[in-house]
């Protein structure tokens, strides 16, 4: 039997510590599987899964520290909740008997006004010995509180962030709302009620509305395009179109020419496979990348990536390095990738929210074509994208001609 070398001797205890941090994720133990990373990174510094897994207990550790906080905000939210109702019950008691003495005492004044002072109840006047006015200024004063603590929670409301659920049913609106033109006033007011009903915030209502003006827009193009409605020798009919939607000229010019682009030249767009376990940011790179007119196939896990890719060929993969739901990491899952011979050559993105130095270049150590750190904005994403598929298109032509 032939005994290990030092460094067969060195991976098999780094792999034996790594399935000791594995169990310890699973069971929620994130800082004893730190102190086994810090022990593995010890005995081989440049491992690349123990980068990994460094990366995926930070974010553990980061989305617990959230959940903990959201948990104390949500208690804070629903202890003043129930505080601000109680004290809105007893001033809603208080303003009542308010109320009932001014009106009590109204009455006995009539009363007074018709009848001798030797036939009034000899306590009927003790009710209450403020004066009509006093009572009234008390009862605005608590109106006026009650206005200001309702302010104070619509605006507590217009705060609040919304959920998946609650994005997805107003992105559905606004598509139907958006789907023949801009929107009319009933349309515009019916939005706004829904906008108060879900929480949505004014930054996310725009940022969604865009993105249902573009979608319809070019739903319209598309459609009188294949029809033959429009065409680039009749490129002035696109005025009415671009006012029905309220595009800027701007706007039309970047919308069309994928098009545009697109239809004379025959070529289909490109395909482009997007993974990241956040929904959210899944759903908004896709948006960006659609509307640039890529064709976009979206996957929350690599596992699910990784039986599409089995059987397909896209023009590019942009993966999150750290995939929490997945089975591979980022890492594993670009190795993996890179064995398959009809996906060798198509350019690979890494995406992540750490700036670690040495996890970048552990990337690109690896080979990885670029790696964009989160957030980055719209135009750096479709700049690489279009630079790299650029650059994937003049190898494929190159290796043809060989």
């Amino acid at each position: 039997m032939n005994e290990l070398t030092p460094r067969d001797d060195i991976k098999k205890k780094v792999s034996e510590i790594l399935k000791r941090v594995d169990r310890l994720i699973r069971a929620g133990e994130v800082d004893q599987a730190m102190r086994e990373i810090i022990q593995a990174k010890e005995i081989d510094p440049k491992n690349v899964y123990i980068f990994a897994y460094e990366e995926r207990i930070t974010y553990l550790r980061d989305e617990h520290e959230k959940h903990r906080q959201q948990e104390q905000s949500k208690k804070a939210a629903e202890d003043a909740a129930r505080k601000r109702d109680s004290e809105a019950q007893k001033r809603a008691e208080e303003a009542m008997r308010i109320q009932e003495t001014a009106r009590r005492q109204e009455v006995m004044r009539q009363v007074q006004a018709l009848t001798p002072p030797t036939h009034i109840p000899p306590d009927s006047s003790k009710a209450d010995h403020r004066s009509i006015e006093e009572l009234e200024r008390e009862l605005q004063e608590l109106e006026a509180d009650v206005r200001r603590k309702e302010e104070e929670e619509r605006k507590l409301f217009r705060t609040s962030t919304p959920s998946p659920g609650q994005l997805e049913r107003y992105q559905s609106e606004l598509a139907r709302a958006w789907e023949d033109g801009a929107l009319t006033p009933l349309e515009d007011e019916q939005l706004k009620e829904l906008r108060m009903e879900l929480g949505i915030p004014i930054q996310e209502h725009a940022r969604l509305t865009k993105r249902a003006q573009f979608d319809a827009y070019l739903a319209a193009f598309r459609q009188a395009w294949s029809s033959g409605a429009i065409s680039p020798e009749r490129f002035s009919e696109l005025s009415d179109m671009r006012k029905r939607f309220h595009i800027s000229p701007e706007e039309s010019d970047r919308l069309e020419a994928e098009i545009l682009w697109e239809a004379r030249s025959g070529t289909p767009p490109a395909t482009l496979v997007v993974i990241d376990d956040d929904v959210k940011l899944l759903s908004l790179v896709s948006d960006i990348l659609r509307e640039a007119g890529y064709s976009v196939r979206t996957f929350t896990t690599s596992d699910d990536a990784f039986r599409y890719l089995k059987e397909n060929a896209p023009d590019m993969i942009i993966s999150d390095i750290n995939l929490e739901t997945s089975t591979m990491g980022g890492f594993t899952f670009y190795e993996k990738v890179r064995e398959m011979d009809h996906l060798q050559n198509v350019p690979f993105i890494f995406l992540s929210g750490l700036t670690d130095e040495v996890l970048i270049r552990t990337g690109k150590e690896l080979g990885v074509d670029d790696y964009l750190t989160k957030p980055f904005s719209d135009e750096t994403l479709l700049a690489t994208i279009k630079g790299k598929l650029k650059r994937f298109k003049k190898l494929s032509q190159t290796s043809k001609k060989k």
